[in-house]
């Protein structure tokens, strides 16, 4: 090799080295980084920035960005971690950034929609059968998405769809992914990559998509909780020593009107057999007075016979719903242990039957 050409393959060299050591240092430093994540298990989050001090100039932010497409280049561990950190410091640089480059600490809010909810205004036309069609979705995902008892929609609504088959819900104070995922059926992983939630997680008042999820019967705008049933709800003496069972109230009946006194027992049994006299009285006299009108009375339980005891001041009638196979007898009747208007439906052991007198054409 002469003297010339070793000067020239060494000027040459010069010209390459700078853009080496170049490569060889920034190859290092997303390694490093990659080690360092790795072994930290943690993510950097746009709130860590939020609550810090940190400030990042235009040339760092540059840099940055060769780090990301470097560990993403090499498939290195921390090529995701370092992509969402260089698309936080972005964002937080258009929205801070300062006349002398510098990216200032932006106020950060939380969005109160995520990626997969779609805002749609319902037009003319549409009905929620159509619409649920149009996205692969069901009427029941839609109207659980916007909290809709019925499937009835109308021009100029907006409605929250999910942009995947699931539901649309909105976050609650206390609520985590993980809760969320168990109470509605999906699994975090796809919650938070549907959401775009690796960054800023939830926050309450926030609708995010839940995929595949389903609300329980209880979260739906339908339900309708069940009246309230007791066993062995009252002592009384309208009845003889024996208790209701299972009572059900069925509800306050107003305006039934008819020939007997308003939230009373006889007015509710007359509701049910109207072709009984008027002329009957208080409940303790009804059964001699419908005998001796030429109606049946009976020990017997007959289903749609009124049933009628003396006890008490006034006495007590009701309505025989049914009689069971087990000789009990299933009754509805108003006014039970003085309570005027509210209906009530229980169960009259069989041991109790015979305590009644039962009246019927």
């Amino acid at each position: 090799m002469t003297k010339k050409n070793s000067k020239i393959r060494f000027r040459n060299w010069k010209k390459v080295l700078p853009y080496a050591i170049t490569a060889v240092i920034t190859i290092a430093v997303a390694a490093v980084g990659s080690f360092s994540k790795k072994n930290a298990g943690t993510t950097l989050s746009l709130d860590a920035f939020a609550r810090s001090d940190y400030k990042i100039s235009v040339d760092q932010l540059s840099e940055l960005y060769v780090v990301a497409d470097v560990s993403d280049a090499l498939n290195l561990a921390s090529a995701s971690d370092v992509a969402s950190n260089f698309v936080v410091t972005t964002s937080m640089y258009d929205a801070g950034q300062t006349s002398t480059g510098k990216l200032e600490k932006p106020s950060i809010t939380n969005i109160a929609v995520s990626r997969g909810v779609i805002e749609y205004v319902v037009k003319e036309g549409d009905s929620m059968e159509s619409i649920a069609a149009a996205r692969g979705l069901t009427t029941d995902q839609i109207r659980w998405s916007n909290k809709l008892k019925t499937t009835d929609i109308s021009v100029g609504d907006t409605l929250y769809l999910p942009s995947k088959a699931g539901i649309v819900y909105t976050v609650k104070d206390g609520d985590t992914l993980d809760s969320i995922a168990s109470t509605y059926g999906s699994n975090v992983a796809e919650i938070t990559t549907l959401n775009d939630l690796e960054v800023s997680g939830i926050s309450e008042g926030m609708r995010i998509v839940i995929a595949g999820g389903e609300l329980p019967e209880t979260e739906r705008p339908e339900y309708v909780p069940p009246a309230p049933r007791y066993t062995n709800y009252y002592y009384s003496y309208l009845g003889s020593t024996s208790e209701r069972q299972d009572i059900t109230v069925l509800g306050y009946f107003y305006g039934l009107g008819g020939p007997y006194g308003a939230g009373q027992c006889t007015q509710w049994a007359w509701s049910k057999r109207q072709d009984l006299p008027s002329t009957l009285g208080n409940a303790n006299t009804w059964a001699a007075r419908a005998a001796a009108a030429g109606y049946t009375v009976s020990r017997q339980p007959v289903a749609g016979a009124v049933f009628q005891t003396s006890s008490g001041w006034y006495g007590h009638v009701g309505y025989v719903e049914a009689v069971n196979g087990d000789g009990s007898i299933l009754v509805s009747e108003m006014n039970y242990n003085y309570r005027p208007y509210m209906v009530i439906q229980s169960t009259i052991p069989a041991s109790a039957v015979g305590s009644f007198n039962y009246i019927w054409p």
